[in-house]
């Protein structure tokens, strides 16, 4: 009878055996792998699929209705543009590396503006994403999405200290006459009253921090402006006291300079009422022929067929009254030569008194408007300053690439040793099984 050996499974326990055979390789490689993988993955691959996410509320009046404090329109989603992101990187050298360009062009930024009901109070967020593989680190990208997201606030502290408060001093410097010079003052002063107002109104009667001296409500200045030139104060008085002046005497600002103005306008004043008469008498001419041939007393027909004649002569002639009236005022300004010049000095000098007076004021309410935009515009996380999402996390990273690499490093040594696995394996030949049998059935 002929034998023959039968190979059996490999245990494993001899598998074992073999991959620990060489010990020392099998740390190695597994140590090498480990820290490649680690490091490659929280270096290389996480910084490719990283995206970093920052939430921010704003407390500034008007951003979350889409408005700036003064109502010029805010719209989000100019914060990430290429113009803003390029402003941003400028703004701080640590930002030198960044390619905003790129980010940019490829879409790798988003915003979005997030709306929750909280205890009856609309809450309005705004949430900002950007690619992690434009940054050094985590660090960097946070400053980078809070200085984007800071954008509104700056920009509304900017509108505040460029906002021109002097409108109608400005006016008043390239007005012609006194008569538009007294009228613009008046303008300026209802101007501020009314900023101060509105100033009370968006951000209530705060304290107005203009200096480390002066710390006064709004409130407070509004009632020195009203103090100096509210309507029944010596200043406001003294501005009808000129217009009241100027009506009787008819000054002429700068006479030798306007006498030829006032000549062009007088001759144009003429006209206008030449032109109007022409037209009233032609009505005239039309009522007394549909009435045939007979003049209408235009009192006694209010309401008639003549009425459409009728009203637009009474317009007519309310119109050449007051022009008549300008024209008689020119004539008094040319027959005095625009007036004492001795009385339009000081009459000059009591305007531009006042004039630097609410020039004053106009520095003041710029300064307390400016302090209570600083002081009442900010941005807040709503959260974490920032957050990271894709990637693979330090400690799956670790448990990963350790696994991983006692697997090739295993595979590896059962390479290596794979002839003394086989010397290994234990045979069983065909007698043996015989004799096992026989002895078995012995037994029975």
């Amino acid at each position: 009878m002929e034998y023959y050996e039968e190979d059996e499974g490999v245990s494993l326990g001899q598998i074992f055996k073999v991959i620990f055979r060489r010990w020392k390789l099998l740390l190695i490689i597994t140590f090498a792998i480990f820290v490649l993988g680690v490091l490659g993955s929280q270096l290389i691959y996480n910084k490719l699929k990283t995206n970093y996410t920052t939430t921010v509320e704003y407390e500034a009046v008007g951003i979350n209705e889409g408005t700036y404090f003064d109502n010029s329109k805010f719209n989000y989603r100019d914060m990430i543009k290429l113009n803003a992101l390029e402003a941003v990187k400028a703004s701080d050298e640590n930002f030198s590396n960044i390619d905003v360009s790129d980010i940019s062009k490829n879409e790798k930024i988003s915003i979005t503006r997030n709306t929750k009901d909280n205890g009856g109070v609309q809450q309005v967020t705004f949430t900002i994403t950007v690619a992690g593989k434009y940054f050094k680190d985590a660090g960097q990208a946070k400053d980078f999405l809070y200085q984007i997201a800071l954008q509104p606030v700056n920009e509304s502290i900017k509108i505040a200290e460029n906002e021109n408060h002097k409108i109608y001093l400005k006016a008043y410097n390239e007005a012609k006459d006194f008569e538009s010079q007294i009228d613009y003052l008046l303008k300026e002063i209802d101007y501020l009253y009314t900023s101060y107002s509105d100033l009370i109104k968006m951000y209530g009667d705060v304290d107005s921090q203009v200096s480390s001296t002066d710390n006064e409500k709004i409130s407070s200045y509004q009632v020195l402006l009203a103090t100096k030139f509210g309507k029944n104060d010596s200043a406001y008085k003294t501005i009808q006291d000129l217009k009241t002046k100027l009506e009787t005497k008819n000054y002429v600002k700068d006479f030798a300079k306007n006498k030829e103005a006032l000549e062009n306008k007088r001759a144009s004043l003429l006209k206008d009422i030449e032109e109007n008469s022409t037209v009233i008498s032609a009505l005239e001419e039309s009522i007394k022929k549909y009435n045939g041939g007979t003049d209408v007393d235009i009192s006694a027909h209010p309401n008639d067929a003549f009425t459409p004649f009728t009203s637009q002569i009474v317009d007519l002639t309310i119109k050449n009254t007051k022009l008549e009236n300008e024209v008689a005022i020119i004539d008094a300004q040319l027959d005095q030569n625009g007036g004492d010049k001795n009385e339009i000095t000081a009459f000059e000098g009591e305007l531009n008194s006042i004039y630097n007076d609410l020039y004053t004021f106009s520095d003041t309410y710029k300064n307390v408007s400016t302090s209570v935009v600083k002081n009442n515009s900010s941005v807040e996380y709503t959260n974490k300053a920032i957050e990271a999402n894709g990637g693979l996390g330090l400690i799956i990273s670790c448990l990963l690439f350790l696994v991983g690499g006692f697997v090739v490093a295993a595979i590896v040594n059962l390479i290596i040793d794979r002839k003394y696995l086989k010397e290994t394996e234990p045979k069983t030949s065909k007698k043996e099984e015989a004799i096992e049998a026989k002895e078995t059935k012995t037994e029975e």
